[in-house]
């Protein structure tokens, strides 16, 4: 999100010729910073402020800007979290599944992910993956705000703090068996985002917020357990077969 030089309040998308909060005249697009820049200073409004980002977030604008960020920052976790599992498994050998999860479909699919060609095709499909990923969740998250009465503003807010909330996969840049837990510490750091994010962006309170993510952890962990239930009926319907 870019700046105004002068009071350092956030600028529309894209950023009009003045402020609209200090009627700074703001500088040309040759003199703005690049996308780098933009995307670095973003993940850390979105991590370290996410309070005062999300209240000076526009809510208009195009869902490009967001929804490229969002992919940007999704593609570089899921390719580094490949990458370091790649190299693991090829020091250490293939990883166990626990709690019951060790089926032979399960054990085959993790084999393949745990692959050099899996990285690739990690690698190659995860941007599309995170797009696909954000309209969904954002899609979700809205409907249930829609319910609520919560969703003062339109889809575009939702979406924008779903996109900046993947700010939190950066955190896979950090070697899971470094610091174990890592990514199980960044998905509730991105549940807390999205409190604080629909609460701000919608300007409703944050028990209301919370109330509207809450399903949507509720909805991942019973379509987790669809897709374990069927494994498991697709394996004992393989296991009948001559």
């Amino acid at each position: 999100m870019a700046l105004c030089p002068h009071c350092q309040n956030p600028l529309p998308d894209p950023p009009a010729a003045q402020c609209p909060s200090c009627g700074g005249v703001v500088s040309p697009p040759s003199d703005r910073p690049g996308f780098a820049t933009a995307f670095v200073e973003t993940t850390h409004q979105v991590l370290t402020g996410p309070k005062a980002f999300f209240r000076g977030m526009p809510v208009t604008g195009g869902l490009v800007s967001p929804l490229l960020y969002a992919v940007t920052a999704g593609w570089i976790g899921l390719a580094a979290a490949a990458l370091y599992q790649a190299i693991w498994i090829s020091i250490v050998g293939p990883v166990s599944l626990p709690f019951g999860f060790g089926r032979p479909e399960l054990a085959d699919a993790l084999g393949w992910l745990e692959s050099w060609a899996g990285l690739v095709a990690q690698a190659v499909f995860g941007g599309v993956a995170t797009a696909i990923l954000v309209f969904v969740v954002s899609a979700i998250l809205h409907v249930i705000l829609l319910m609520l009465g919560g969703a003062r503003r339109g889809f575009e807010g939702t979406f924008r703090v779903v996109s900046f909330s993947l700010a939190t996969a950066l955190l896979l840049l950090i070697p899971l068996f470094v610091i174990p837990f890592c990514g199980l510490f960044g998905v509730a750091w991105c549940l807390t985002l999205y409190v604080i994010g629909l609460a701000e962006a919608h300007q409703i309170g944050r028990g209301r917020a919370l109330a509207a993510v809450l399903p949507l952890l509720l909805v991942c962990c019973c379509c987790g357990g669809r897709a374990f239930s069927f494994a498991g009926a697709l394996e004992s319907l393989v296991g009948r077969m001559p």
